[in-house]
């Protein structure tokens, strides 16, 4: 369920192979650490600082579907999709043995020749016989496949057809209950108070709401919430999977500026396919991850929003969080990790030399990020630094719950607290002018006059 075990075969090697599998498991699952991240930076710290009980009891509901979506969904759900798209396309005949791992293949050995993507299936199946400790099963699986298919290009076109179309699917039924999910918390929270608007300012404020108002701006927006679900999910896998699949020459040929850099875009993504894997074909990487935040959640987080309070809270709560999930880590796993190469003598970090570049300045060699577990997992490196990179990954990840969970509330309880309290003022103020004007001697003398005639 949550994507590895305490005992457990993996790809990488370490003498405290629980602990450093664990580590790893975590740090190569986008959904997985972001889980942690959401439970230990989001739901628990976050709950706890909620300004009432009914902010609160709405906050945990929504971490609890997140945490669902986050791990229950994709082993239930990408299992499924991945089968009925392999089968509606006849590529893989035996779903007992392991040709359904076909789907590991990266998609980089799809963005060149039909030669590429026979190598790379051929080596993604010696690997995974060295990972998993299966002598020959993927590689006879695979070479089962590519027996079947004498047209080695209709065998890549099939394969990224079907990885367009699970990316399709997932893109759209994952936004749709995230945006679904939302809309439940929000519906619970006002049939269990009879109150209407943001539930974090219900003890701060009047509720006081226009019901027949609320209502057809809440329908306007549930229907607006399962467009911005549907519309990038139909569109942008298909621009991604068409970026990796085709020669882009002509575009980047063209004498059209706009077609220019229309062929420099598609062939950004050609060159980074790698990054639109998925992991163990269950789990998003982080660039899918991110694409799909932005192009449906993050518009969804504001749509949902029930005044303005609430919208301005979303804007910066959901915005600082993902961009402390994107690169909070890697800020601060680069700094701990240069002071500990620099004062511990370890290795943990890229540098130009193993990065295989030319000598840089400080702001591009800042850039070069920590060295994943696997790769800090080569038998020449010493136990130390192994260690060092486990741990400042988990040092990296508990300072950003830390700021995320308790710094980030803090301030955004503080400016709705202020809000509200200048919003008082000003009705104060206004209440307090209408009253001087009534009680003012000349408005009495115009008013009686008006009265006579």
């Amino acid at each position: 369920m949550f994507g590895f075990n305490i005992v457990m075969k993996s790809d990488v090697s370490f003498k405290s192979a629980s602990v450093y599998d664990l580590t790893y498991n975590v740090q190569k699952n986008t959904l997985l650490n972001r889980g942690i991240l959401e439970i230990g930076g989001i739901a628990i710290p976050q709950v706890a600082m909620s300004n009432n009980k009914d902010e609160a009891i709405e906050r945990a509901g929504l971490s609890g579907f997140f945490f669902s979506l986050s791990f229950l969904a994709p082993l239930v759900m990408l299992p499924a999709i991945n089968r009925f798209f392999l089968k509606h396309s006849g590529l893989v005949k035996d779903f007992r043995g392991a040709e359904k791992r076909i789907l590991n293949v990266s998609k980089k050995y799809l963005n060149g020749d039909a030669q590429k993507m026979v190598k790379g299936i051929k080596d993604t199946g010696c690997e995974l016989d060295i990972a998993k400790n299966t002598q020959n099963k993927h590689i006879s699986a695979f070479n089962a496949i590519l027996d079947r298919f004498s047209d080695k290009d209709d065998l890549r076109n099939k394969l990224i057809n079907i990885h367009k179309n699970i990316y399709i699917t997932d893109f759209w039924l994952t936004q749709l209950m995230m945006a679904g999910a939302q809309w439940i918390c929000m519906e619970q929270t006002e049939w269990r108070t009879h109150k209407k608007g943001f539930s974090a300012a219900f003890k701060l404020k009047e509720n006081n709401v226009d019901d027949k108002k609320y209502q057809a701006q809440k329908q306007k927006k549930m229907l607006a919430s399962a467009i911005v679900a549907t519309v990038p999910a139909l569109i942008a896998p298909r621009i991604i999977m068409n970026a990796i699949a085709k020669n882009h020459n002509q575009l980047l040929s063209s004498k059209n500026i706009f077609k220019q850099q229309y062929g420099k875009f598609l062939n950004g993504i050609k060159k980074r396919a790698d990054w639109f894997d998925y992991t163990d074909a269950i789990y998003m990487s982080k660039p899918i991850f991110a694409l799909m935040w932005l192009l449906s959640d993050y518009p969804n987080c504001l749509i949902c929003t029930r005044d303005k309070h609430e919208i301005k809270d979303k804007a910066i709560r959901m915005g600082t969080m993902n961009l402390m999930f994107f690169g909070g880590d890697f800020i601060i796993s680069n700094i701990l990790g240069r002071l500990c190469d620099k004062f511990m003598h370890t290795r943990v970090m890229h540098t130009e030399e193993s990065a295989g570049i030319a000598k840089v300045g400080f702001f591009k060699r800042f850039l070069l990020p920590m060295k994943n577990l696997r790769e800090l997992s080569s038998p020449d490196i010493s136990g130390r630094t192994k260690t060092a990179g486990a741990s400042l990954y988990w040092v990296s990840l508990l300072i950003n719950m830390g700021l995320i969970g308790i710094g980030l509330p803090a301030m955004l309880n503080r400016i709705l607290r202020n809000d509200i309290a200048k919003e008082k003022m000003q009705a104060k103020s206004t209440y307090t002018n209408i009253d001087f004007a009534i009680k003012n001697p000349v408005f009495n003398k115009f008013y009686e006059s008006s009265m006579v005639e």
